[in-house]
């Protein structure tokens, strides 16, 4: 079974029976949203996109390790 085919919904014909429109609960419409980054603003995904495009470049210096972050957010570092 498909994630479509699992998902709660009700599904609206037009006139001439095909489907037109999917209703959803508010709950499965936000956690799409999230999940599909439709909730992040213009300068969140430009700062996505600058992040990959370093990343796609190999630009190591504009990232930091996980051990940095967790200490520079006074975290113990576990690994």
């Amino acid at each position: 079974m498909s994630a479509a085919e699992a998902l709660e919904k009700e599904i609206l014909f037009n006139k001439e029976g095909e489907p037109s429109k999917v209703i959803i609960s508010y709950e499965k419409f936000i956690e799409f949203i999230e999940a599909h980054g439709l909730d992040l603003s213009e300068e969140d995904l430009e700062g996505i996109r600058e992040a990959e495009a370093d990343q796609a470049a190999g630009n190591k210096d504009e990232f930091i390790s996980h051990e940095e972050l967790k200490r520079s957010l006074g975290l113990e570092c576990t690994s």
